[in-house]
């Protein structure tokens, strides 16, 4: 009887040996899995980078002549202010106000990424989106003048 026992307890022990030995906790994968993902990354970086840079200076010259372009709508709203009433002007004055500096941190912000490039797609779709809320509030501004 003390034999069985025995063996039991011997054959428990080794089992748990067994099945324990190749458990990984949850912190260990995701370590792995980060290393699988940065290793990954290294190889594809060689082969993105050209893409990346192409990819690049289209964006950053399409970005520029937008910016050129907003900054041309708003010399000439700057223009049209004078012509118009007083209510309007005041109108026009606050949207303008608020455009220009926006227009300049875009500028600005294009040549700082030229310098120091980060998350190339997290930049494209951020400078993207501000980009498309300047056009639109030009826009609205434009609306009545097409008119």
């Amino acid at each position: 009887m003390k034999k069985i026992f025995f063996i039991l307890a011997v054959l428990a022990t080794l089992m748990a040996g067994i099945i324990f030995a190749d458990y990984d906790s949850s912190a260990q994968k995701q370590d792995a899995a980060l290393a699988k993902r940065l290793y990954a990354k290294k190889g594809l970086n060689a082969e993105q980078k050209a893409i990346i840079a192409k990819e690049w200076k289209t964006f950053r010259s399409e970005s520029e002549l937008k910016i050129k372009d907003h900054e041309i709508r708003i010399n000439r709203l700057n223009a049209k202010m004078g012509k118009q009433g007083v209510m309007s002007d005041a109108f026009y004055k606050k949207k303008i106000a608020y455009l220009e500096p926006q227009i300049k941190y875009m500028k600005e912000r294009l040549e700082n990424y030229d310098k120091a490039p980060s998350n190339w797609e997290e930049f494209k779709y951020g400078f993207g989106h501000e980009m498309d809320e300047i056009e639109n509030a030009l826009n609205d501004l434009t609306a009545d003048n097409k008119k």
